[in-house]
């Protein structure tokens, strides 16, 4: 699993980063033709990019960041745009899954609330998503939340307060969409990096293997030599031959 997860992260990192040198290459092509005008905007575009160039961990961090100013009308704001852009996308059968992370997601919020002593922002939650949380089974229990003293030790709320529980959210978090980017089809210029990139990695390994071959066949050579020389090497008593009298001959 941990393999796994480690591959997850370094498709994405490349992913990322494939992503990030094509805004370059479409930055130096307007440059090029002279679109200024189109140029900003893909600059201003750049800057607000809500997806952060399909970098997960900049798309957790973002989310992490409403939760900490205790900004819910971002939170949500930002969940829907994800939600809309990206979620809605998936089969039917995965929807269950993107509600369970909404759910989990507006409950990493309001324990955060609760666990920095704001009870205000807590009361502020239940009351903007009354209409909306009051039907759903799983948030029936919750609305008592904010008059239960110390919830932390409340047997029902307890495991949400807990580090292990929150880390478990981020990570599933995590994984979802990381998955999710990676089966999203992606356009030609990305590909288009992408076979620039493994043809450059072909390049340099033919390069290293060529040099290998050569290290190698310089080795079998001056092997071969060495043999030769010793096949012909004459024996010793032919070499003193010189220093020999008549009587020894």
């Amino acid at each position: 699993m941990k393999r796994l997860l480690h591959a997850l992260h370094e498709l994405m990192v490349i992913m990322g980063s494939a992503v990030e040198r094509t805004d370059e290459h479409v930055r130096e092509y307007l440059i090029y033709r002279g679109f200024t005008s189109t140029l900003k905007h893909l600059d201003n575009d750049i800057k607000t990019d809500k997806e952060k160039g399909f970098r997960v961990d900049k798309i957790i961090e973002q989310l992490q960041q409403f939760v900490v100013s205790f900004d819910l009308c971002g939170l949500k704001e930002y969940w829907l745009y994800l939600d809309r852009r990206l979620l809605c996308r998936l089969e039917d059968v995965y929807r269950s899954t993107v509600l369970k992370l909404r759910t989990s997601l507006y409950r990493y919020y309001v324990i955060h609330t609760i666990q920095k002593g704001n009870l205000e922002k807590t009361q502020e939650f239940f009351q903007k998503q009354a209409s909306e949380l009051q039907s759903q089974v799983e948030w029936r229990d919750w609305f008592i939340l904010p008059f239960i003293p110390a919830p932390e030790q409340n047997p029902a709320f307890s495991p949400y307060f807990s580090r292990q529980w929150a880390d478990t959210f981020l990570v599933s978090l995590h994984n979802f969409l990381s998955v999710l980017f990676q089966c999203m089809p992606q356009p030609v210029l990305l590909s288009f990096d992408a076979e620039v990139q493994k043809t450059t990695s072909l390049t340099e390994e033919n390069e290293r293997l060529c040099q290998l071959l050569f290290a190698l066949q310089m080795e079998s050579r001056d092997q071969r030599e060495v043999d030769e020389m010793v096949h012909h090497r004459l024996p010793i008593y032919v070499q003193n031959m010189d220093r020999l009298g008549d009587t020894d001959l």
